[in-house]
């Protein structure tokens, strides 16, 4: 009696599991990607673009976030029904470095 319970509660979670990852596929095939790239002041190593990135994937939406301390830049890309460009550079900003304004 005991072990039909552990299967089939093995099973149902399973199930779940799958159904979950269907969700995730459709909701990406769904989504309207753009990608930014930002001129970003203040950092001096990896370990600044790691804060980036870890603060911008903090945001809903983010796909990739990937940063260059030695060139100064930060390229994202979002789903733009998610999150907004905005967003994105008053996290950076938040995060302690400034997000420079193209002219």
């Amino acid at each position: 009696m005991v072990l039909l319970a552990v299967v089939l509660l093995a099973a149902c979670n399973t199930n779940t599991k799958k159904s979950d990852e269907t969700t995730v596929d459709a909701n990406a095939a769904t989504a309207e990607w753009v990608e930014v790239s930002l001129t970003v002041e203040g950092m001096t190593c990896e370990g600044c673009e790691n804060a980036i990135k870890a603060g911008v994937e903090s945001l809903e939406g983010i796909a990739t976030v990937e940063s260059s301390h030695e060139e100064g830049w930060t390229r994202v890309k979002y789903d733009k029904a998610l999150t907004s460009e905005e967003d994105i550079k008053g996290k950076i900003t938040d995060t302690g470095y400034t997000v420079k304004e193209d002219i």
